[in-house]
Protein backbone atom coordinates (compact mmCIF):
# COMPACT_ATOMS: atom_id res chain seq x y z
CA UNK A 1 0.00 0.00 0.00
CA UNK A 2 1.31 3.14 -1.08
CA UNK A 3 1.44 5.96 1.97
CA UNK A 4 1.45 9.67 1.55
CA UNK A 5 3.57 11.76 3.65
CA UNK A 6 2.86 15.38 4.49
CA UNK A 7 5.07 17.56 6.38
CA UNK A 8 3.04 20.47 8.01
CA UNK A 9 3.61 23.93 6.31
CA UNK A 10 2.99 26.03 9.47
CA UNK A 11 5.14 25.93 12.84
CA UNK A 12 2.52 24.39 14.84
CA UNK A 13 4.10 20.78 15.56
CA UNK A 14 1.31 18.74 13.78
CA UNK A 15 2.51 14.88 13.28
CA UNK A 16 1.90 14.10 9.33
CA UNK A 17 -0.69 10.91 9.59
CA UNK A 18 -1.97 9.58 6.51
CA UNK A 19 -5.02 7.43 6.00
CA UNK A 20 -5.73 6.44 2.08
CA UNK A 21 -9.42 6.17 1.48
CA UNK A 22 -11.32 5.79 -1.83
CA UNK A 23 -14.07 7.44 -3.44
CA UNK A 24 -17.45 7.01 -1.15
CA UNK A 25 -19.58 4.32 -2.18
CA UNK A 26 -22.42 6.10 -2.26
CA UNK A 27 -20.80 8.02 -5.40
CA UNK A 28 -21.12 5.32 -7.66
CA UNK A 29 -23.95 5.05 -9.81
CA UNK A 30 -26.60 2.89 -9.40
CA UNK A 31 -29.09 1.14 -11.90
CA UNK A 32 -32.66 -0.16 -11.97
CA UNK A 33 -33.56 -2.31 -14.93
CA UNK A 34 -37.43 -2.26 -16.21
CA UNK A 35 -38.17 -5.20 -18.51
CA UNK A 36 -41.18 -5.48 -20.24
CA UNK A 37 -42.73 -8.78 -19.77
CA UNK A 38 -45.78 -8.08 -21.12
CA UNK A 39 -47.41 -10.92 -23.60
CA UNK A 40 -46.13 -9.12 -26.61
CA UNK A 41 -42.87 -10.41 -25.65
CA UNK A 42 -43.76 -13.74 -27.48
CA UNK A 43 -43.75 -12.06 -30.46
CA UNK A 44 -40.99 -13.06 -32.98
CA UNK A 45 -38.00 -11.32 -33.84
CA UNK A 46 -35.39 -12.81 -36.09
CA UNK A 47 -36.67 -15.93 -35.57
CA UNK A 48 -36.78 -16.45 -32.16
CA UNK A 49 -39.41 -14.95 -29.25
CA UNK A 50 -38.12 -11.84 -27.88
CA UNK A 51 -38.17 -12.75 -24.51
CA UNK A 52 -35.76 -15.18 -25.42
CA UNK A 53 -33.48 -13.15 -26.81
CA UNK A 54 -33.63 -10.17 -24.35
CA UNK A 55 -32.98 -13.25 -21.80
CA UNK A 56 -29.64 -14.23 -23.89
CA UNK A 57 -28.68 -10.58 -24.24
CA UNK A 58 -28.92 -9.68 -20.42
CA UNK A 59 -26.70 -12.69 -19.49
CA UNK A 60 -24.00 -11.26 -21.71
CA UNK A 61 -24.60 -7.54 -20.53
CA UNK A 62 -25.57 -7.79 -16.50
CA UNK A 63 -22.06 -9.31 -15.66
CA UNK A 64 -20.18 -7.13 -17.67
CA UNK A 65 -22.03 -3.93 -15.82
CA UNK A 66 -19.05 -2.14 -13.99
CA UNK A 67 -18.71 -4.21 -9.83
CA UNK A 68 -18.78 -1.03 -8.17
CA UNK A 69 -22.69 -0.02 -9.75
CA UNK A 70 -25.64 -1.88 -7.85
CA UNK A 71 -28.31 -3.22 -10.09
CA UNK A 72 -31.80 -4.15 -9.61
CA UNK A 73 -34.57 -5.93 -11.68
CA UNK A 74 -38.47 -4.49 -12.08
CA UNK A 75 -40.71 -6.19 -14.51
CA UNK A 76 -44.32 -5.67 -15.70
CA UNK A 77 -47.06 -7.90 -17.00
CA UNK A 78 -45.16 -11.03 -15.51
CA UNK A 79 -47.86 -12.47 -13.83
CA UNK A 80 -51.49 -11.49 -14.68
CA UNK A 81 -53.52 -10.58 -18.38
CA UNK A 82 -55.23 -7.44 -18.05
CA UNK A 83 -53.58 -6.38 -15.17
CA UNK A 84 -52.49 -2.94 -15.25
CA UNK A 85 -51.13 -3.22 -11.52
CA UNK A 86 -48.75 -6.15 -12.60
CA UNK A 87 -45.48 -4.68 -11.91
CA UNK A 88 -43.28 -6.19 -9.44
CA UNK A 89 -39.22 -5.10 -8.13
CA UNK A 90 -37.93 -8.83 -8.10
CA UNK A 91 -35.00 -7.85 -7.07
CA UNK A 92 -33.92 -4.52 -5.41
CA UNK A 93 -30.72 -2.21 -6.05
CA UNK A 94 -28.03 -3.92 -5.17
CA UNK A 95 -29.07 -7.26 -4.86
CA UNK A 96 -27.09 -10.34 -6.54
CA UNK A 97 -26.49 -10.04 -10.03
CA UNK A 98 -26.94 -13.99 -10.66
CA UNK A 99 -30.28 -13.47 -8.78
CA UNK A 100 -31.29 -10.70 -11.97
CA UNK A 101 -30.51 -13.33 -14.51
CA UNK A 102 -32.70 -16.61 -12.71
CA UNK A 103 -35.41 -13.85 -12.75
CA UNK A 104 -35.22 -12.54 -15.84
CA UNK A 105 -35.25 -16.30 -17.25
CA UNK A 106 -38.49 -16.93 -15.03
CA UNK A 107 -40.37 -14.89 -16.72
CA UNK A 108 -43.36 -15.48 -18.46
CA UNK A 109 -44.82 -13.00 -20.83
CA UNK A 110 -48.71 -12.32 -20.07
CA UNK A 111 -50.31 -9.04 -19.95
CA UNK A 112 -50.20 -5.38 -20.49
CA UNK A 113 -47.91 -2.57 -20.53
CA UNK A 114 -47.95 -0.31 -17.11
CA UNK A 115 -44.75 1.85 -18.23
CA UNK A 116 -45.57 5.15 -16.36
CA UNK A 117 -46.54 3.10 -13.16
CA UNK A 118 -43.70 0.98 -13.07
CA UNK A 119 -41.05 4.31 -13.77
CA UNK A 120 -43.51 5.62 -10.67
CA UNK A 121 -43.02 2.63 -8.61
CA UNK A 122 -38.88 2.87 -8.88
CA UNK A 123 -38.67 6.35 -8.84
CA UNK A 124 -40.89 6.74 -5.33
CA UNK A 125 -37.68 4.24 -4.10
CA UNK A 126 -35.23 6.50 -4.69
CA UNK A 127 -36.44 9.42 -2.68
CA UNK A 128 -34.21 9.54 -0.34
CA UNK A 129 -30.78 9.31 -2.56
CA UNK A 130 -28.23 11.86 -2.95
CA UNK A 131 -26.76 10.09 -6.14
CA UNK A 132 -28.73 9.94 -9.63
CA UNK A 133 -30.08 6.40 -10.24
CA UNK A 134 -30.44 5.34 -14.10
CA UNK A 135 -33.33 3.81 -14.98
CA UNK A 136 -33.20 1.53 -18.25
CA UNK A 137 -36.46 0.47 -19.57
CA UNK A 138 -36.47 -2.21 -22.68
CA UNK A 139 -39.82 -2.34 -23.88
CA UNK A 140 -41.30 -3.74 -27.15
CA UNK A 141 -44.58 -1.53 -27.36
CA UNK A 142 -46.31 1.64 -25.76
CA UNK A 143 -48.05 2.14 -22.59
CA UNK A 144 -51.71 0.30 -22.77
CA UNK A 145 -52.64 1.71 -19.15
CA UNK A 146 -51.99 5.52 -18.68
CA UNK A 147 -53.18 8.42 -21.29
CA UNK A 148 -50.01 10.80 -20.66
CA UNK A 149 -47.22 8.53 -19.93
CA UNK A 150 -44.59 10.92 -20.51
CA UNK A 151 -46.47 13.17 -18.49
CA UNK A 152 -46.10 11.39 -15.38
CA UNK A 153 -42.08 11.11 -16.22
CA UNK A 154 -41.98 15.04 -16.54
CA UNK A 155 -44.41 15.60 -13.15
CA UNK A 156 -41.36 12.77 -11.11
CA UNK A 157 -38.39 14.66 -12.53
CA UNK A 158 -39.87 18.04 -11.83
CA UNK A 159 -40.39 17.00 -7.87
CA UNK A 160 -36.69 16.04 -7.63
CA UNK A 161 -36.01 12.97 -7.65
CA UNK A 162 -32.64 12.00 -8.83
CA UNK A 163 -32.99 9.98 -11.81
CA UNK A 164 -32.11 9.61 -15.52
CA UNK A 165 -34.38 7.67 -17.24
CA UNK A 166 -32.90 5.43 -20.78
CA UNK A 167 -35.39 4.34 -22.75
CA UNK A 168 -34.38 0.60 -25.40
CA UNK A 169 -37.19 0.07 -27.92
CA UNK A 170 -37.17 -3.49 -28.85
CA UNK A 171 -38.68 -4.37 -32.25
CA UNK A 172 -41.30 -1.05 -32.29
CA UNK A 173 -43.12 0.30 -34.76
CA UNK A 174 -43.15 4.06 -35.64
CA UNK A 175 -45.85 5.29 -33.06
CA UNK A 176 -44.22 3.53 -30.37
CA UNK A 177 -41.10 4.51 -31.20
CA UNK A 178 -42.10 8.07 -30.74
CA UNK A 179 -44.10 7.11 -27.47
CA UNK A 180 -40.52 5.81 -26.27
CA UNK A 181 -38.91 8.87 -26.90
CA UNK A 182 -40.90 10.96 -25.59
CA UNK A 183 -40.34 9.08 -21.94
CA UNK A 184 -36.76 9.19 -22.71
CA UNK A 185 -36.72 13.02 -23.44
CA UNK A 186 -38.74 13.93 -20.45
CA UNK A 187 -36.21 11.80 -18.26
CA UNK A 188 -33.59 13.23 -19.14
CA UNK A 189 -31.64 10.09 -21.07
CA UNK A 190 -31.18 9.01 -24.48
CA UNK A 191 -33.48 6.54 -26.80
CA UNK A 192 -32.14 3.55 -28.61
CA UNK A 193 -33.70 1.59 -31.35
CA UNK A 194 -32.69 -2.38 -31.45
CA UNK A 195 -34.59 -3.75 -34.23
CA UNK A 196 -33.15 -7.10 -33.44
CA UNK A 197 -31.46 -8.86 -30.79
CA UNK A 198 -28.04 -7.47 -32.18
CA UNK A 199 -29.29 -4.01 -31.98
CA UNK A 200 -30.50 -4.62 -28.70
CA UNK A 201 -26.86 -5.97 -27.20
CA UNK A 202 -25.15 -3.06 -28.85
CA UNK A 203 -28.09 -0.72 -27.31
CA UNK A 204 -27.27 -2.19 -24.08
CA UNK A 205 -23.17 -1.81 -24.48
CA UNK A 206 -24.00 1.90 -25.36
CA UNK A 207 -25.92 2.15 -21.88
CA UNK A 208 -23.27 0.08 -19.95
CA UNK A 209 -20.74 2.49 -21.64
CA UNK A 210 -22.56 6.00 -19.99
CA UNK A 211 -22.36 4.18 -16.49
CA UNK A 212 -18.56 2.84 -16.90
CA UNK A 213 -17.91 6.71 -17.69
CA UNK A 214 -19.92 7.74 -14.34
CA UNK A 215 -17.79 4.78 -12.47
CA UNK A 216 -14.29 6.81 -13.86
CA UNK A 217 -15.91 9.97 -12.62
CA UNK A 218 -16.67 8.68 -9.27
CA UNK A 219 -13.27 6.83 -8.83
CA UNK A 220 -11.71 10.39 -10.14
CA UNK A 221 -12.63 12.20 -6.83
CA UNK A 222 -9.99 9.30 -4.90
CA UNK A 223 -8.87 11.11 -2.35
CA UNK A 224 -5.82 10.75 0.23
CA UNK A 225 -6.49 12.08 4.02
CA UNK A 226 -3.67 13.35 5.92
CA UNK A 227 -3.15 16.73 8.06
CA UNK A 228 -1.90 19.87 6.64
CA UNK A 229 -2.93 21.79 3.54
CA UNK A 230 -5.48 20.53 0.80
CA UNK A 231 -3.97 19.88 -2.66
CA UNK A 232 -5.58 19.67 -6.40
CA UNK A 233 -3.49 17.62 -8.42
CA UNK A 234 -4.18 17.91 -12.15
CA UNK A 235 -2.60 15.15 -14.63
CA UNK A 236 -2.68 15.53 -18.39
CA UNK A 237 -2.22 13.02 -21.30
CA UNK A 238 1.51 14.14 -22.58
CA UNK A 239 0.14 14.74 -26.06
CA UNK A 240 -2.66 16.61 -24.47
CA UNK A 241 -0.91 19.45 -23.62
CA UNK A 242 -0.69 21.11 -27.32
CA UNK A 243 -4.06 21.88 -26.51
CA UNK A 244 -3.67 23.47 -23.52
CA UNK A 245 -2.36 27.29 -22.87
CA UNK A 246 -3.70 27.77 -19.37
CA UNK A 247 -5.74 26.76 -16.53
CA UNK A 248 -7.45 28.53 -14.21
CA UNK A 249 -8.71 28.12 -10.32
CA UNK A 250 -11.58 29.88 -9.40
CA UNK A 251 -12.70 29.86 -5.85
CA UNK A 252 -16.49 29.27 -5.83
CA UNK A 253 -16.78 31.60 -2.69
CA UNK A 254 -15.99 34.64 -3.78
CA UNK A 255 -15.58 34.00 -7.78
CA UNK A 256 -12.14 35.29 -6.98
CA UNK A 257 -9.19 33.61 -9.46
CA UNK A 258 -7.34 32.21 -6.66
CA UNK A 259 -4.11 30.67 -9.48
CA UNK A 260 -3.41 30.43 -12.89
CA UNK A 261 -1.55 27.68 -14.65
CA UNK A 262 0.43 28.74 -17.34
CA UNK A 263 1.76 25.69 -19.58
CA UNK A 264 0.57 22.94 -17.41
CA UNK A 265 2.86 19.93 -17.46
CA UNK A 266 1.48 16.59 -17.46
CA UNK A 267 1.25 16.52 -13.77
CA UNK A 268 1.17 19.07 -11.28
CA UNK A 269 0.01 19.89 -7.76
CA UNK A 270 -1.16 22.82 -6.06
CA UNK A 271 -1.56 23.42 -2.44
CA UNK A 272 -4.94 25.42 -1.69
CA UNK A 273 -7.16 26.53 1.33
CA UNK A 274 -10.05 24.23 2.06
CA UNK A 275 -12.88 24.56 -0.33
CA UNK A 276 -14.63 24.19 -3.96
CA UNK A 277 -12.61 25.62 -6.74
CA UNK A 278 -13.86 25.70 -10.71
CA UNK A 279 -11.14 24.53 -13.12
CA UNK A 280 -11.28 26.76 -16.00
CA UNK A 281 -8.98 25.48 -19.12
CA UNK A 282 -7.93 27.97 -21.82
CA UNK A 283 -7.84 26.19 -25.19
CA UNK A 284 -4.91 27.29 -27.51
CA UNK A 285 -5.93 29.73 -30.32
CA UNK A 286 -3.70 30.59 -33.54
CA UNK A 287 -2.80 34.37 -34.51
CA UNK A 288 -3.01 35.70 -30.80
CA UNK A 289 -6.67 34.81 -29.95
CA UNK A 290 -8.41 34.95 -26.60
CA UNK A 291 -8.04 31.20 -25.49
CA UNK A 292 -11.42 29.49 -25.76
CA UNK A 293 -12.43 28.70 -22.33
CA UNK A 294 -14.75 26.19 -20.75
CA UNK A 295 -15.27 25.04 -17.29
CA UNK A 296 -13.61 21.24 -16.48
CA UNK A 297 -16.25 21.76 -13.37
CA UNK A 298 -16.41 22.13 -9.78
CA UNK A 299 -13.72 20.09 -7.32
CA UNK A 300 -13.61 20.51 -3.73
CA UNK A 301 -10.13 20.64 -2.16
CA UNK A 302 -9.97 19.28 2.00
CA UNK A 303 -8.01 19.97 4.60
CA UNK A 304 -5.05 17.48 4.52
CA UNK A 305 -6.36 15.61 1.40
CA UNK A 306 -5.44 15.53 -2.15
CA UNK A 307 -7.83 15.95 -4.80
CA UNK A 308 -6.87 14.21 -7.87
CA UNK A 309 -8.58 15.64 -11.25
CA UNK A 310 -7.12 12.76 -13.59
CA UNK A 311 -7.77 14.08 -17.14
CA UNK A 312 -8.75 12.13 -20.68
CA UNK A 313 -8.18 12.94 -23.83
CA UNK A 314 -9.96 12.93 -26.94
CA UNK A 315 -7.72 12.00 -30.64
CA UNK A 316 -9.41 13.36 -33.56
CA UNK A 317 -8.42 10.90 -36.65
CA UNK A 318 -9.15 12.87 -39.98
CA UNK A 319 -8.19 11.83 -43.27
CA UNK A 320 -5.90 14.30 -45.33
CA UNK A 321 -8.93 14.97 -47.68
CA UNK A 322 -10.89 15.89 -45.35
CA UNK A 323 -7.89 17.35 -43.60
CA UNK A 324 -9.17 20.43 -46.45
CA UNK A 325 -13.02 20.72 -45.58
CA UNK A 326 -13.86 24.54 -44.84
CA UNK A 327 -14.06 23.67 -40.88
CA UNK A 328 -15.33 27.33 -39.16
CA UNK A 329 -14.62 25.79 -35.94
CA UNK A 330 -14.47 22.37 -33.95
CA UNK A 331 -16.97 22.46 -31.10
CA UNK A 332 -16.72 19.64 -28.35
CA UNK A 333 -19.79 19.14 -26.14
CA UNK A 334 -21.10 17.02 -23.38
CA UNK A 335 -23.39 14.38 -23.35
CA UNK A 336 -23.58 14.56 -18.97
CA UNK A 337 -23.16 18.30 -19.19
CA UNK A 338 -25.41 20.67 -21.51
CA UNK A 339 -23.79 24.03 -20.54
CA UNK A 340 -19.92 22.14 -21.79
CA UNK A 341 -19.39 23.62 -24.53
CA UNK A 342 -15.52 24.04 -26.29
CA UNK A 343 -15.01 26.08 -29.62
CA UNK A 344 -11.72 26.35 -31.01
CA UNK A 345 -12.09 28.34 -34.18
CA UNK A 346 -9.77 28.11 -37.22
CA UNK A 347 -8.51 32.16 -37.37
CA UNK A 348 -6.97 31.69 -40.26
CA UNK A 349 -5.07 28.81 -39.49
CA UNK A 350 -5.81 25.07 -38.82
CA UNK A 351 -2.80 24.34 -36.88
CA UNK A 352 -4.96 23.76 -33.19
CA UNK A 353 -8.25 22.44 -35.09
CA UNK A 354 -7.51 18.60 -34.75
CA UNK A 355 -4.90 18.61 -32.02
CA UNK A 356 -5.69 16.24 -29.67
CA UNK A 357 -7.70 17.15 -26.55
CA UNK A 358 -7.56 16.79 -22.83
CA UNK A 359 -10.95 16.26 -20.95
CA UNK A 360 -12.94 15.58 -17.79
CA UNK A 361 -14.28 11.51 -18.06
CA UNK A 362 -17.44 11.76 -19.71
CA UNK A 363 -19.12 11.18 -23.11
CA UNK A 364 -18.79 14.02 -25.76
CA UNK A 365 -19.99 14.94 -29.31
CA UNK A 366 -17.30 15.77 -31.53
CA UNK A 367 -19.23 18.74 -33.60
CA UNK A 368 -18.09 21.41 -37.09
CA UNK A 369 -19.42 24.23 -38.57
CA UNK A 370 -18.52 24.87 -41.91
CA UNK A 371 -17.04 28.25 -42.58
CA UNK A 372 -13.58 29.70 -42.34
CA UNK A 373 -14.34 33.06 -43.15
CA UNK A 374 -17.18 35.71 -43.37
CA UNK A 375 -16.71 35.05 -46.82
CA UNK A 376 -17.96 31.29 -47.12
CA UNK A 377 -21.70 31.36 -46.51
CA UNK A 378 -21.91 27.96 -45.44
CA UNK A 379 -24.24 27.15 -42.67
CA UNK A 380 -22.84 28.49 -39.09
CA UNK A 381 -25.00 25.87 -36.84
CA UNK A 382 -22.99 23.11 -35.75
CA UNK A 383 -22.76 19.76 -37.64
CA UNK A 384 -22.56 16.66 -35.83
CA UNK A 385 -19.90 14.53 -37.11
CA UNK A 386 -18.95 11.96 -34.63
CA UNK A 387 -21.56 10.91 -31.39
CA UNK A 388 -20.87 9.50 -28.16
CA UNK A 389 -17.14 9.64 -27.94
CA UNK A 390 -15.85 8.04 -24.60
CA UNK A 391 -13.18 9.24 -22.44
CA UNK A 392 -12.02 7.44 -19.96
CA UNK A 393 -9.77 9.18 -16.91
CA UNK A 394 -6.43 8.72 -17.52
CA UNK A 395 -7.41 6.87 -20.89
CA UNK A 396 -8.34 7.71 -24.29
CA UNK A 397 -11.30 8.13 -26.93
CA UNK A 398 -10.95 9.17 -30.87
CA UNK A 399 -13.12 10.50 -32.72
CA UNK A 400 -12.74 9.70 -36.72
CA UNK A 401 -13.85 11.68 -39.16
CA UNK A 402 -13.47 9.48 -42.66
CA UNK A 403 -16.43 9.54 -44.29
CA UNK A 404 -17.58 12.92 -46.43
CA UNK A 405 -19.17 14.37 -49.93
CA UNK A 406 -17.78 16.64 -52.55
CA UNK A 407 -19.50 17.74 -55.23
CA UNK A 408 -18.65 17.66 -58.97
CA UNK A 409 -18.19 21.17 -60.51
CA UNK A 410 -20.37 20.92 -63.31
CA UNK A 411 -19.24 22.49 -66.60
CA UNK A 412 -21.89 25.16 -67.15
CA UNK A 413 -22.30 26.44 -63.80
CA UNK A 414 -25.74 27.06 -62.71
CA UNK A 415 -25.48 25.94 -58.80
CA UNK A 416 -26.12 28.63 -56.14
CA UNK A 417 -26.05 25.96 -53.29
CA UNK A 418 -26.90 22.64 -51.75
CA UNK A 419 -28.82 20.83 -48.82
CA UNK A 420 -27.57 17.20 -48.17
CA UNK A 421 -30.68 16.28 -45.82
CA UNK A 422 -30.48 13.05 -43.96
CA UNK A 423 -33.20 10.42 -44.30
CA UNK A 424 -33.83 9.33 -41.05
CA UNK A 425 -34.10 13.49 -40.34
CA UNK A 426 -31.78 12.78 -37.55
CA UNK A 427 -28.75 15.05 -38.63
CA UNK A 428 -28.32 18.01 -39.90
CA UNK A 429 -28.97 19.00 -42.56
CA UNK A 430 -26.07 20.70 -44.25
CA UNK A 431 -26.47 24.07 -46.14
CA UNK A 432 -23.88 25.23 -48.78
CA UNK A 433 -24.46 28.04 -50.59
CA UNK A 434 -21.89 30.76 -52.98
CA UNK A 435 -19.49 32.67 -51.44
CA UNK A 436 -19.52 36.21 -51.76
CA UNK A 437 -16.51 36.42 -54.26
CA UNK A 438 -16.89 33.12 -56.29
CA UNK A 439 -18.68 29.82 -56.07
CA UNK A 440 -15.50 28.12 -54.49
CA UNK A 441 -16.87 26.37 -51.29
CA UNK A 442 -19.52 24.45 -53.34
CA UNK A 443 -17.04 21.74 -54.36
CA UNK A 444 -14.98 21.38 -51.31
CA UNK A 445 -14.99 18.54 -49.04
CA UNK A 446 -17.75 18.19 -46.19
CA UNK A 447 -16.85 15.37 -43.21
CA UNK A 448 -21.13 13.86 -42.69
CA UNK A 449 -21.45 11.01 -40.91
CA UNK A 450 -22.16 7.39 -42.88
CA UNK A 451 -25.85 7.26 -43.56
CA UNK A 452 -28.48 7.68 -46.06
CA UNK A 453 -29.24 11.16 -47.75
CA UNK A 454 -31.02 13.24 -50.29
CA UNK A 455 -29.54 15.80 -52.05
CA UNK A 456 -30.95 18.93 -53.48
CA UNK A 457 -29.90 22.34 -55.07
CA UNK A 458 -30.71 25.43 -55.64
CA UNK A 459 -30.53 26.33 -59.19
CA UNK A 460 -29.66 30.24 -60.30
CA UNK A 461 -33.12 32.19 -60.72
CA UNK A 462 -35.06 29.61 -58.95
CA UNK A 463 -36.76 29.83 -55.73
CA UNK A 464 -36.75 26.63 -53.86
CA UNK A 465 -34.63 23.76 -54.33
CA UNK A 466 -34.74 21.09 -56.71
CA UNK A 467 -33.86 17.46 -55.93
CA UNK A 468 -30.60 16.40 -57.61
CA UNK A 469 -30.25 12.58 -55.59
CA UNK A 470 -32.46 10.54 -53.80
CA UNK A 471 -30.90 7.42 -51.54
CA UNK A 472 -27.32 8.53 -51.34
CA UNK A 473 -25.25 6.16 -49.68
CA UNK A 474 -22.42 7.80 -47.65
CA UNK A 475 -20.02 4.62 -46.24
CA UNK A 476 -17.78 5.00 -43.01
CA UNK A 477 -14.37 5.77 -44.70
CA UNK A 478 -15.86 6.83 -47.98
CA UNK A 479 -15.38 10.46 -49.44
CA UNK A 480 -18.37 10.19 -52.07
CA UNK A 481 -17.79 12.61 -55.10
CA UNK A 482 -21.33 13.24 -56.91
CA UNK A 483 -21.62 14.28 -60.36
CA UNK A 484 -25.18 16.08 -60.04
CA UNK A 485 -25.65 15.95 -64.25
CA UNK A 486 -26.52 19.62 -64.28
Amino acid sequence: MKILRICCLALCGLVALSVPVTAAESNYPEMMLILDASGSMWGKVGGEAKIEAARKVFAEIIPSIPAEVKVGLTAYGHNRKGDCADIETLVPLGGDRQAILQMINSLQPKGKTPIADSIKMVSETLKAKENETMIVLVSDGEETCNPDPCGVVRQLKASGIKFVLHVVGFDVNNMQRDQLTCLAEAGGGDYYSAADSQALLSSLQQVRKTVEVKVQQAKTATRSMATGLGKLQISIPEKGRVSVNAFKLIRLEDEKIIKTISEPPAESIHPLPAGTYRLIAGFANVNNKPDSEVSFGEWTVIGGATTVIDLGILTINITPELARMATGAVIITSKENPSFNLAVAYNDNDYYLYKPKPLPAGTYDLNVHYKKSYLYLTEETPILLVPDVVIPAGGEGAATIDSGIRLKKPAAGGLDGFELISVEENWGPLRVVKAKNGDYPLWMEYGVPPGTYRLQGYLEGMTEPMPLVEGLQISAGELLEVDTGL
